[in-house]
C-alpha cells in the first residue's frame, strides 16, 4: 500500500517516482480487470440516473441541426472555442495538470448515479461517477487530488488500484478513484468503493436489474438522444418520508418529510424522466412526470387561443382552473392549521370565515368563479418595447360577471371618496370609456408628485385582456372587430406544430431571431472595449492572440437565417404529465421562460473578460474593506494602550518567528476576544506550542484577501505591517529613519510618526511567503529589501490582475500603488522618520 500525506507531495524527486509507480502499477492491473459496461457499475438501488453522451458520437445527427447550420458552419462556434483555449493556457501554466487531458476526460460522456443506503446507519445516498474511456485520465486526478495536501491511499481492492481519501469527521463517507477496464470511476459516500466494485464483479445486482430504470433505458424512441436524466422519487420518498422534521413548536401530530410532501401535492410523483435529443433540424427533448395528472384537467387546441397579433415573436398558453387553485390554497392553508393543532386551526378558519369582509368581496364566488380555463400570455411587438408590449388574457365563462364585478369595486372606491375618503394608493386605477366598454387604467407613483400611467384592464368578448399599455388592449379589441388581422401559424411554425400533439395542456412558440441578431449586432461595436478589459483583468495574457476581432465575426443573419421558432408543448394522460420540446438550439434547455436569459447568454459570453474585471474590482474592494479593518482595530488599541502593538508579543526568549504576532494583539479589536482569551502569550509559549495551536489555525476572514488563493492547511493572513527599508528594518529602533510602525520589539506611538500619518505605510497586501496570521516574523512583518519592492521578493502586492498593491495608511486611510511606483517615493512611505517629502503617489 502505498500512502500520499501532505508531507508526501512535496517531495519532489521522490514523488515523481512514486506516482509513475503507481501510474504503471494501475496501468497494468486495469488490463486484469474484465471490461463491464458504464451501468453495471451502478447499484440497483439507484434512485438517480443521469447520462450524458460525448457530442462525437451523435456528431452525423448533429450535423443536421440547424444549431450547426447557425452556429458551427457560420464560424462563430471556432471563434469561442479558441477563446475558450486561449484562457485556458493562459491560465494553465501554473496548473499541475495537463488541461488538454482533462478536457478529453469526458469527450465520451459520462453517466452519473446516486444510490439509496444500504443496511443500518445513517441514511446517507452514495454516488458514482463512471466515465466511459476515460481510465487513462487516472493520473491528472490522482495529480490534482495530491495537490490538495490531503492524506491520499492507493490500495489493492479486487485486483483494482483504487485511490481512497475518507473524508475528516464524516460519518464513513469514503471517496475512490480508479479505472475499471478502460472506463474511469469515481465513488463517494458509506462503503461506495465495496458496493460498486461488487456490481462490477457481478456479486451484487446492477442498476440493469432495477425494473423501473430498464423500462426507461429501454424505451424506443424517435429521436436521436445524447442525455437521459431519471430520478425515482417514490423511492426517495419511501426512503426519507418518515424522517421528522423538527419544529420550535408542538404539533398535534409530528410533522415528517411526506407530510410536507402530501401538502404541497407532489406526493403522487413517482418518477421524472426527461431525455434530450436530435431530430431532424431540431433539438428535441421530452419530460416525463410519471404519477402527476389531472384527470379532471381539461384541453385545449389552436381555436381556443384569444386573437393575437398577426406578427409575433411569443406567446404561452395554458388551462388552469382559478377557481381550484383558490380551493387548493384554502385546503394547503386549513391542512396546514391541522397540523399545528385545534388552537392554530381555529384561527385560520376565522381569518378565512372574515376574509371577505375585510377585504371587501368574495374573491371565489365574485370572481374566480366567473374565470374561464385558458391563460394566455403574449407580446406585442406593436404594443411596445422592453417588455410594455406584455398582454395577459384570461378566458371568462361569465364575462358580464366580471365586468360587474370590476366595477363594483371602481364604484366603491369613488363612493369612499366623495364620503370625504382619504386614500393614498401608489397604484390608483380609474375609467375611460372606451372599446365599447369601460377601459380602467392605472396612475402609478413613482416618486411623490410624480405619476406615470401605465397598466390597462378591460373585458373584451369573453377575455379578460390586462396589459403595461393601453394600445395593446385596444389591438385586442380591434382585433376582435376583424380590423386587425390575427396570427396564424405559418409555414415553419406549422412543421413544428405538425409533429406535436394537436390537444394539450400548454403551448408556448418563440421566435428567438431577432433576440439573437440584435444582441450580436450590439456587442461587435463593444469588441475593443471588451478586449481591453480582458488585458486589464489579467483573464488574457498580454502576448495572447485575442480570436474575437471584429472582422472575424460572421454576420448576423448567417448567424439567424438557419434558426426556426421554438415550441413547447405541455400534455396529461393517465400516466402523468409530459413536457415536449423542439427548439433551434439547446441554449433554452426544456423552459421556454429561459428564452430570454439565453440570448443574453450570447452576449454575456462576449462580455466574459469585463464580467471577470468587475468580479475583481469586487474583490479589490473586499480587501480594502479589510485593510480599513485593521487600521480601525489599530486606533482603537492605540486609544487604549497609548501605542501601537508590538510587531511580535513581549517574549525575549523566543525568537520572533516563534512569538505571537501583533495581529494576536489587536484580535480583540477586530472582535475576535474568545479567541484572544484562548491563546497564551507568556514568554515561554510559542505561537504554535501545544496549547495555542488548536486556537492558532482558525482562520479570521478579516485576515483573507478574496482575491488571492489561500492554503486551507493554514490560517494565513494576506496582510502584514510595513517594517521599514532594509532586511534589519525589524529590529531598528524607534526614531530610526529606515524605521517603520512595526518592528520585532519596537514600540511606536502616534507622536513617533514624524513623517505624518498619511505619508506612512502601516499595512500592505501581500501574495508571496504567506504563512499564518499568529507567527511573527515574515508571516506577517514585512519590509523592503529588494526591488521591485511591489510584485517583487519581498512579497508585497496584492493579486497579479491588480498589478499593484493597496496599502493602509497610518491615518486610516487606504491607497491603490501601483507597481509602477517610483522606488524612492515607496521608501519613503515606508518610514515613519525619514524627512523625506513626499508628493502625489
Amino acid at each position: 500500500m502505498a500512502k500520499l500525506s501532505k508531507p508526501w507531495h512535496k517531495t519532489g524527486l521522490c514523488t515523481g517516482l512514486l506516482l509513475l509507480l503507481v501510474v504503471g502499477w494501475a496501468s497494468a492491473n486495469s488490463l486484469l480487470v474484465q471490461q463491464v459496461a458504464p451501468e453495471d457499475l451502478l447499484p440497483a438501488n439507484s434512485f438517480f440516473y443521469l447520462q450524458v453522451d460525448g457530442q462525437q458520437i451523435h456528431q452525423e445527427a448533429y450535423k443536421q441541426t440547424a444549431e450547426y447550420k447557425a452556429f458551427t458552419e457560420s464560424g462563430l462556434a471556432a471563434i469561442f472555442k479558441e477563446l475558450g483555449e486561449t484562457i485556458t493556457a493562459q491560465n494553465s501554466q501554473n496548473s499541475p495538470l495537463d488541461m488538454q487531458k482533462m478536457t478529453e476526460l469526458f469527450s465520451d460522456g459520462f453517466v452519473l448515479s446516486a444510490s439509496l443506503p444500504q443496511g443500518e446507519g445513517l441514511p446517507i445516498p452514495s454516488i458514482t461517477i463512471v466515465a466511459p474511456n476515460a481510465g487513462r485520465a487516472q493520473a491528472e486526478l490522482l495529480k490534482l487530488a495530491m495537490t490538495s495536501g490531503e492524506n491520499i491511499e492507493v490500495k489493492e481492492i479486487e485486483g483494482r488500484n483504487v485511490a481512497t481519501f475518507l473524508i475528516p469527521n464524516s460519518p464513513g463517507i469514503e471517496i475512490g478513484m480508479w479505472a475499471e477496464g478502460k472506463h474511469l470511476v469515481v465513488t463517494a459516500g458509506p462503503n461506495s468503493i465495496a458496493n460498486t466494485i461488487a456490481c462490477a464483479t457481478g456479486e451484487a445486482p446492477s442498476i440493469s436489474s432495477n425494473e423501473k430504470w430498464e423500462q426507461v433505458n429501454s424505451a424506443e424512441l424517435d429521436f436521436d438522444q445524447i442525455s437521459l436524466f431519471w430520478l425515482d422519487w417514490k423511492a426517495l420518498q419511501n426512503t426519507y418520508g418518515g424522517i421528522p422534521i423538527p419544529v420550535p413548536l408542538p404539533l398535534a401530530e409530528p410533522l415528517t418529510v411526506s407530510t410536507i410532501l402530501e401538502l404541497l401535492g407532489i406526493d403522487k410523483l413517482d418518477q421524472l424522466i426527461s431525455r434530450s435529443g436530435y431530430k431532424g433540424e431540431a433539438i428535441w427533448s421530452e419530460t416525463n412526470l410519471v404519477g402527476m395528472t389531472n384527470k379532471n384537467g381539461t384541453t385545449m387546441t389552436l381555436k381556443d387561443l384569444p386573437p393575437l397579433p398577426k406578427v409575433i415573436n411569443y406567446f404561452s398558453a395554458f388551462q388552469c382552473d382559478p377557481s381550484g387553485a383558490y380551493d387548493h390554497l384554502i385546503k394547503l392553508a386549513q391542512d396546514s392549521a391541522a397540523i399545528a393543532g385545534p388552537q392554530a386551526q381555529s384561527q385560520v378558519d376565522a381569518i378565512l370565515g372574515i376574509l371577505p369582509q375585510m377585504i371587501g368581496f368574495d374573491p371565489k364566488a365574485d370572481l374566480l368563479d366567473h374565470l374561464g380555463n385558458t391563460v394566455c400570455v403574449y407580446d406585442d411587438p406593436n404594443g411596445g418595447y422592453l417588455g410594455t408590449g406584455t398582454v395577459v388574457c384570461i378566458s371568462l365563462d361569465d364575462a358580464e360577471a366580471v365586468k360587474g364585478f370590476i366595477s363594483g369595486q371602481l364604484d366603491r372606491l369613488e363612493n369612499y371618496e366623495a364620503a370625504g375618503g382619504q386614500i393614498h394608493m401608489p397604484v390608483y386605477p380609474f375609467r375611460v370609456d372606451k372599446n365599447d366598454g369601460s377601459l380602467v387604467v392605472f396612475d402609478i407613483e413613482v416618486s411623490r408628485g410624480i405619476t406615470l400611467q401605465y397598466g390597462a384592464i378591460q373585458v373584451i368578448d369573453n377575455w379578460l385582456v390586462i396589459s403595461v399599455m393601453p394600445q395593446a388592449v385596444e389591438a385586442f379589441y380591434l382585433r376582435t372587430q376583424n380590423k386587425l388581422a390575427t396570427w396564424k401559424p405559418n409555414q415553419e411554425q406549422q412543421t413544428a406544430l405538425n409533429e406535436l400533439p394537436d390537444e394539450f395542456t400548454a403551448l408556448t412558440v418563440m421566435d428567438t431571431r431577432k433576440t439573437f441578431r440584435v444582441l450580436l449586432n450590439l456587442a461587435t461595436p463593444f469588441l475593443p472595449a471588451i478586449q481591453a478589459a480582458a488585458f486589464q483583468s489579467g483573464l488574457i495574457g498580454e502576448d495572447a492572440d485575442l480570436p474575437f476581432y471584429v472582422e472575424s465575426f460572421p454576420p448576423a443573419e448567417l448567424i439567424t437565417d438557419p434558426l426556426f421558432p421554438n415550441v413547447f408543448v405541455t400534455t396529461q394522460d393517465d400516466q402523468g404529465t409530459t413536457y415536449t420540446a423542439r427548439t433551434s438550439t439547446s441554449m433554452f434547455g426544456n423552459n421556454a421562460g429561459l428564452a430570454t436569459v439565453a440570448g443574453v447568454g450570447i452576449g454575456v459570453a462576449l462580455i466574459l473578460p469585463a464580467v471577470q474585471q468587475a468580479r475583481e474590482a469586487a474583490r479589490r474592494s473586499a480587501s480594502k474593506n479589510n485593510l480599513k479593518q485593521l487600521a480601525l482595530a489599530m486606533h482603537n488599541y492605540h486609544d487604549t494602550h497609548r501605542n501601537f502593538p508590538r510587531g511580535t508579543v513581549d517574549a525575549e526568549d523566543l525568537k520572533p518567528e516563534q512569538r505571537l504576532s501583533w495581529l494576536y494583539s489587536i484580535l480583540p479589536f477586530l472582535e475576535q476576544s474568545p479567541l484572544y482569551d484562548r491563546l497564551r502569550q507568556h514568554d515561554k509559549e510559542k505561537w504554535n506550542s501545544d496549547d495555542n495551536k488548536k486556537f492558532t489555525v482558525s482562520q479570521i476572514l478579516t485576515l483573507l484577501n478574496p482575491s488571492l488563493v489561500g492554503n486551507n492547511d493554514v490560517a494565513e493572513t494576506h496582510y502584514a505591517g510595513m517594517a521599514g527599508v532594509g532586511k534589519d528594518a525589524p529590529m531598528l529602533k524607534t526614531g530610526d529613519k529606515g524605521a517603520g510602525i512595526f518592528g520585532y520589539n519596537r514600540v511606536t506611538r502616534m507622536r513617533d510618526i514624524r513623517d505624518g500619518t498619511s505619508n506612512s505605510i502601516m499595512t500592505t497586501e501581500v501574495n508571496k511567503g504567506l504563512g499564518p496570521w499568529a507567527q511573527g516574523g515574515k508571516s506577517t512583518i514585512r519590509s523592503l529589501t529588494k526591488k521591485p519592492y511591489i510584485n517583487g521578493p519581498d512579497g508585497i502586492g496584492g493579486s497579479p490582475a491588480s498589478r499593484g498593491a493597496q496599502i493602509g495608511l497610518a491615518d486610516g486611510s487606504v491607497r491603490f500603488v501601483s507597481e509602477n511606483i517610483d522606488p524612492s517615493v515607496f521608501e519613503a512611505l515606508s518610514t515613519i522618520a525619514g524627512g523625506e517629502i513626499i508628493g502625489d503617489f
